[in-house]
């Protein structure tokens, strides 16, 4: 049933003019951040430590694009099943320079990526290029449409590995010159270690890192932004070379640096909703008063 409903869906989605597509997203947003409560108060406590001294309004403006943002990343991404090959293609403007050089030693690359714009169709791009492309992904959509999004993605020459999956399959597709693409902002940050991101210390996956010290891959840090209706950028930095680093966790630094400034570049696209820094000490005892005073 699943994926009779995931076939429906991303054939309607396909034949939706853009504009209309784009204007239904938009009001989907709205609802997004009138109706998922938690989700904006996460959003909004992330902006705030992340940029404390820009104006209310702005970080206000700031959340309703991230879940105006995320709706059209829905939207985009139900039809890329449906869309001629040559037409991914031409939606994104990129080089791969990068990539080709990481690939050039032979042990694979390790594409770590963050939540803006739409890293969906990042990896996609990455794979329609003809590099084999192995992506790291949990559950998308609810569990009873995962299924049928790893089959799309299969479709579109992404495989996917599960994060429960062994580290032996990370490897082995490194092993054989492939790209691995890796998350470093979403759910996956314990266990991790600490980085410093956006001036706060911050629990980061260690995978990256560790990953690449234990078989030389390098690593590219890169994310996807859309840069009109249907049109997208990709960035990717010069390639991180383990040997250039003493340990993981400096190059984890590194990788927390780059993402840093990514998601800075493109705030208003960055598709992540829950909080990653606990309440400051102040703001829990606030909270603590203003609840006593409530009971009182």
């Amino acid at each position: 049933m699943s994926r009779r409903i995931f076939a429906l869906l991303t054939g309607l989605l396909a034949r939706t003019p853009m504009p209309i597509g784009y204007a239904l997203a938009d009001a989907a947003g709205w609802l997004h951040y009138v109706c998922f409560r938690s989700r904006r108060a996460a959003a909004r406590d992330n902006i705030d430590a992340m940029f404390p001294d820009a104006p209310e309004q702005e970080r206000e403006r700031i959340v309703r694009g991230m879940m105006r943002s995320y709706l059209r990343m829905v939207f985009e991404f139900f039809r890329l099943p449906r869309l001629p090959r040559q037409t991914l293609r031409d939606a994104v403007e990129v080089g791969w320079d990068s990539i080709d050089r990481a690939l050039a030693r032979g042990k694979g690359v390790i594409v770590t990526c963050c939540h803006v714009g739409n890293w969906e169709l990042g990896a996609v791009a990455l794979a329609l290029s003809g590099r084999r492309v192995h992506a790291v992904a949990g559950v998308q959509f609810g569990r009873w449409l995962s299924g049928s999004v790893r089959d799309a993605k299969a479709d579109l020459a992404v495989a996917t590995i599960a994060p429960e999956d062994s580290y032996r399959k990370l490897w082995r597709a490194l092993s054989r010159n492939e790209a691995v693409a890796l998350m470093v902002d979403g759910d996956v940050f314990s266990p991790g270690v600490t980085c410093r991101f956006f001036g706060r210390d911050t629990q980061w996956p260690s995978g990256p890192g560790a990953l690449a010290m234990r078989t030389g891959a390098c690593v590219v840090s890169a994310y996807c932004a859309r840069t009109g209706p249907g049109r997208f950028r990709i960035v990717l930095e010069e390639p991180l070379d383990p040997r250039d680093f003493s340990n993981a966790a400096e190059l984890n630094a590194a990788i927390a640096s780059h993402t840093e400034r990514h998601i800075r570049e493109h705030v208003d696209q960055w598709c992540i909703f829950r909080r990653l820094w606990p309440p400051a000490p102040a703001a829990v005892g606030e909270t603590v008063t203003a609840a006593e005073r409530i009971r009182a």
